[in-house]
């Protein structure tokens, strides 16, 4: 997991699907509500460039990384030109600028706090754009979407122009500002470099409800299809870490949803702090544009109200857009 090489090829690959899961009925499986997930945390095969920190006081454990993916990336990526102009798989080559990614891509700090002590609800919370959970390859796991109305599955809007593609072959990419590169399908880098012939998957990373998740192999090395699990894209059940049992998330390959699109644990959602505290949600707003929260925040100052026009001008996108994604709080 520590090879920085570049890929020498962005085509997506595509994983199979299979027989629908037949092992013991739920009622047979472990559907305790809760789970104590430290074991696996601190076994987990983390990349160099991930530090975990247990916290046994507060039962969590901290994630941080530098956000740079230890399988590399890509040499050449499609960035559109305006990623609010969705969907992108009917853009011609001139919408989009080529870029090489040892040049234009960066690292972006990551530093999250997840509970060890993951608790199942019956009452589902939507994920957000931007990130919902941590990969052990240190990059950032996001949902399906690249839009608010989650009409538009990033999977399903891939394009290739020139035999350079919009995801690239671990389903990743960054945001149009070369940060937070993160995945929208089974990070296939990290799944085939764990095979377990005829077996479940092992962890491939953590949701921000504490909860695992993994690539689309079940018990027996059966492969899951959406049909299989829960609207949330999760189920019960034995894996390698688990093999008593745990609620549990996985990535699947054969159609929409490809990545978790809501949680079934409990988590507490609130909005990100902007300049000032409180307000809209400044991650998902930037990943709605393509750009860092960190951007997004620097182009509003600290100006109150924010200088809009002035923002919109620094992001490439309109006022208006900008206006209407991000409402007063409260609305």
């Amino acid at each position: 997991m520590s090879n920085r090489g570049l890929f020498a090829a962005a085509v997506i690959s595509v994983m199979g699907a299979g027989v629908a899961v037949t092992y013991s009925p739920l009622s047979a499986q472990n559907t305790s509500r809760s789970a104590d997930t430290t074991a696996a945390i601190e076994a987990a095969n983390w990349s160099d460039n991930v530090t975990i920190t247990i916290d046994a006081a507060d039962n969590t454990f901290r994630f941080e990384s530098d956000g740079i993916p230890s399988h590399g990336f890509a040499e050449r990526y499609l960035i559109p030109s305006d990623p609010t102009d969705q969907p992108f798989a009917d853009k011609p080559a001139e919408f989009f600028d080529v870029v090489d990614s040892a040049e234009f891509f960066s690292g972006s700090d990551i530093d999250t706090t997840i509970t060890l002590g993951p608790v199942y609800s019956d009452t589902t919370t939507d994920t957000s754009l931007g990130m919902i959970g941590v990969a052990i390859s240190g990059a950032q796991i996001f949902n399906d979407y690249e839009d608010f109305e989650r009409a538009v599955t990033a999977q399903d809007d891939q394009v290739v122009h020139d035999h350079v593609a919009f995801l690239d072959n671990c389903n990743g990419h960054t945001l149009v500002d070369g940060t937070d590169y993160h995945y929208h399908g089974i990070p296939v880098c990290i799944a085939e470099a764990m095979p377990r012939a005829g077996q479940h998957s092992t962890m491939i990373g953590v949701l921000s409800d504490g909860f695992p998740v993994y690539s689309n192999y079940d018990v027996g090395g059966i492969v899951v299809v959406n049909e299989d699990l829960d609207e949330c894209s999760g189920h019960f059940g034995p894996t390698p870490e688990f093999p008593d049992g745990i609620y549990h998330y996985h990535l699947t390959a054969d159609e929409a949803p490809y990545m978790v699109d809501c949680y079934h644990g409990e988590i507490e959602v609130t909005a990100s702090a902007g300049p000032g505290g409180g307000g809209p949600d400044f991650s998902a707003i930037a990943a709605q544009y393509g750009v860092s929260e960190a951007a997004l925040i620097d182009a509003l100052g600290e100006s109150r109200p924010p200088d809009f026009a002035g923002a919109a001008d620094l992001l490439g996108i309109s006022e208006e857009e900008l206006r209407e994604a991000m409402p007063a709080p409260g609305q």
